[in-house]
C-alpha cells in the first residue's frame, strides 16, 4: 500500500479514535453499535454473506425474518467491538474492573503451572481482542498470532493497543518460530482458529454440520510441544463490560488416540471447533458471520483424481 493511501485511511480513523475517547464509554459503545447498523444498511455484499451463512448453519430452524434481524444485530455488535479496538491504546490496568468480569481463571492458572506455556484459543466471537489485552494484566502475558493489516500505519495503531498490557504480537508469516519461543519462555500463545484456511495447509472438520477448512496449527503444535490448550471467550454483558470465560483445558492426550499424527491433529482441531460452535450457538449475534467460513470445499474423489494427474 502506498503512503498516500495509507494516510488517507489513517488520519480519519485516528481522528475518530480521539473523538470517541472524549465520550463516556456507554456513549462510545452506543455510537459503535449505531455505526454497525449503518454499515449493515449500505454493505449489501457482507450482509448477503452473513444471511447465507446463517441459512446454511441453521436451515429451517431459523426463519428468514429471524435471520435478517440477527444479521443486523451482528453488524451492531461488531461496530461496538471496533470502537473498543480504537480505544485500547489508552486503557490501563486501572480500567480492568470497568471493562471485564473474569470467570474460570483457575483453568488458565492450572494449565500455566504445568510450565510448558499455554495455548489460549478462541474465535472471532465477542471481543477476542479484549480477552488478550486483559489477560496480560492478570499476569499471564501472551504472544498473539495475527495477520498484519495491509495499512502499516493502522497496524502500528492496533499494535499499540494489543501490547498495552505486556503482550507481544507474532505475525502469521513467521509464526512457528515465535510461538515456540513464547512457549519456551512459559508464555501463553493466543490463536483464533475459526476462519477459512485456503491452499493445502488445512484440515476439514465439522462446523454447524458442514466441513470447514481449518488451520491445523493449534492441534499440531500442542501435540508437538505438550503445551495445554485452554479455550477463552469474551462475551458482551448488558452493562457494557465483557464476561471473559476460561473454559476447562482441552483433553489433548485423550483425543490423540487415532494411531496417526494427522488423525490426532484432526481430532484435537475438531474438539476445539466444537467448543467454538457451542459458544456461537449460545450467542450467535457475537460471531463474524460476514466471513465466508465454508468457502473451501473438500476435494471430491473425481477432483482428487484430476489433481493427481
Amino acid at each position: 500500500m502506498n503512503r498516500a493511501r495509507a494516510l488517507l485511511e489513517y488520519i480519519p480513523i485516528t481522528a475518530l479514535s480521539w473523538t470517541l475517547r472524549l465520550l463516556p464509554r456507554r456513549a462510545a459503545l452506543a455510537a459503535g453499535r449505531a455505526a454497525g447498523r449503518l454499515v449493515w444498511l449500505i454493505d449489501g455484499e457482507h450482509r448477503r454473506v452473513a444471511f447465507d451463512n446463517l441459512a446454511a448453519a441453521y436451515g429451517d430452524t431459523m426463519t428468514e425474518k429471524d435471520r435478517r434481524r440477527l444479521v443486523g444485530r451482528v453488524f451492531s455488535h461488531f461496530g461496538m467491538v471496533a470502537v473498543d479496538c480504537l480505544l485500547m491504546r489508552w486503557l490501563t490496568v486501572r480500567d480492568l474492573d470497568a471493562l471485564v468480569v473474569h470467570e474460570g481463571v483457575e483453568n488458565l492458572r492450572k494449565a500455566f503451572l504445568k510450565g510448558r506455556g499455554v495455548f489460549v484459543f478462541s474465535g472471532h466471537y465477542g471481543n477476542w481482542e479484549m480477552v488478550a489485552l486483559t489477560q496480560g494484566w492478570l499476569g499471564y502475558p501472551m504472544a498473539m498470532v495475527t495477520r498484519p493489516l495491509d495499512n502499516p500505519l493502522l497496524e502500528r495503531l492496533l499494535l499499540e493497543g494489543r501490547t498495552r498490557s505486556g503482550n507481544a504480537v507474532v505475525h502469521k508469516r513467521s509464526a512457528v518460530k515465535g510461538i515456540l519461543k513464547a512457549l519456551r519462555d512459559a508464555w501463553c500463545v493466543a490463536i483464533v482458529i475459526d476462519q477459512d484456511t485456503r491452499g493445502t495447509d488445512h484440515v476439514f472438520v465439522d462446523f454447524f454440520g458442514r466441513p470447514a477448512a481449518t488451520t491445523p496449527a493449534l492441534g499440531l503444535l500442542a501435540l508437538k510441544t505438550g503445551a495445554p490448550i485452554v479455550p477463552a471467550f469474551g462475551t458482551p454483558l448488558p452493562d457494557g463490560r465483557y464476561r471473559i470465560s476460561y473454559l476447562p483445558e482441552v483433553p489433548v492426550q485423550e483425543l490423540a488416540v487415532t494411531g496417526s499424527r494427522d488423525g490426532d491433529v484432526k481430532a484435537v482441531t475438531q474438539a476445539c471447533t466444537a467448543i467454538i460452535e457451542s459458544q456461537v450457538r449460545a450467542r450467535p449475534e457475537c460471531w463474524l458471520w460476514m466471513h465466508k467460513r465454508w468457502k473451501s470445499r473438500p476435494a471430491t474423489p473425481l477432483m482428487a483424481g484430476k489433481e493427481s494427474r
